[in-house]
């Protein structure tokens, strides 16, 4: 029983240290060269925690560590296979159409940061910021809409008050 007991806390500790230090564990560790979610701190981390806390609720009432280590493995499994579908749903959020710089003319935005004359501000489009361009002056908090695209991270805006583009 003991063993699985420190199988479960030194995942949840990896797992703990692998949320601090992000990816330079996973470099640290060379599974950065890999290119894939299964073999991350995160999924092996959260498989050992997985099997050992598994391992050991089993253990406790069976008294069986051939069943506690197949319940272990079955519970690691799909510990491992929930953070890999975890972590591939935010790295599919995180390039996700929306912020696609082709799809943001039109779109409406927020200044977040007063827009000079012939300078850069700042605006909010859904929960991502973009610096922003106009031909004249927007104080922040002005509703605007994207009328170009300057660069992957700069847009050009109106205020919603002119005319949208017409499609």
């Amino acid at each position: 029983m003991s063993v699985f007991l420190i199988l479960g806390i030194a995942g949840v500790m990896v797992l703990l240290v692998s949320l601090i230090l992000g990816d330079l564990l996973d470099s640290a560790l060379h599974f950065d060269g890999l290119d894939s979610e299964v073999f991350s701190t995160s999924v092996i981390a959260a498989f050992v925690g997985a099997f050992g806390f598994g391992g050991v609720a089993v253990h406790e009432f069976t008294d069986s560590v051939w069943l506690a280590s197949l319940v272990g493995l079955v519970a690691g499994s799909l510990a491992g296979w929930g953070a890999v579908a975890l972590t591939r749903w935010l790295k599919r959020a995180e390039t996700g159409q929306a912020l696609r710089s082709d799809h943001l003319v039109g779109a409406e935005a927020r200044v977040i940061t007063d827009i000079p004359e012939g300078g850069f501000g700042e605006i909010r489009i859904g929960t991502h910021k973009r610096a922003a361009r106009a031909e004249l002056p927007i104080p922040a908090g002005t509703p605007v809409w994207v009328s170009g695209v300057l660069s992957p991270t700069a847009v050009e805006v109106r205020p919603t008050a002119d005319e949208p583009p017409q499609y």
